[in-house]
């Protein structure tokens, strides 16, 4: 399995003097190859979210996301992404070119339609029927 992990600046803004930049590690696993995980441990011990590869790549280009994520640019250098959840919602900016980059290495290491191939689908099936 191969992973790449970038941290990414991101600014939670709260429209007071509250907003603040947290420090957030984004990870991709080639044997999750739809899933972009965001570690916000930095700010508050275990927040993490897990958003779809597909859904932030979208966002680059146009707004993207239904339910509890939303994804939009915001001034062609900063991407917004809304994160709703039982406590409201948390609006987060980030560097649209931060951003760009690590989505570029993501699909270096898994191109975009190829994402099947890295799945263990035989042990997908043995946890499923597991649990």
């Amino acid at each position: 399995m191969e992973h790449l992990t970038t941290r990414i600046t991101m600014r939670l803004v709260t429209g007071d003097e509250d907003s603040r930049d947290l420090q957030v590690d984004w990870s991709y696993r080639t044997d999750d190859p739809h899933a972009i995980t965001l570690d916000f441990d930095s700010y508050q011990a275990d927040a993490v979210w897990t958003l779809s590869r597909d859904l932030l790549i979208a966002g680059l280009d146009a707004p993207a996301g239904e339910g509890d994520v939303h994804i939009e640019l915001f001034d062609e250098t900063r991407m917004l992404i809304a994160l709703g959840g039982t406590d409201g919602i948390a609006l987060l900016a980030a560097s649209a070119e931060a951003v760009a980059r690590f989505l570029a290495g993501t699909t270096r290491l898994v191109p975009p339609g190829l994402e099947h191939t890295r799945i263990d689908w035989d042990q997908g099936l043995k946890d499923l029927l597991a649990a």
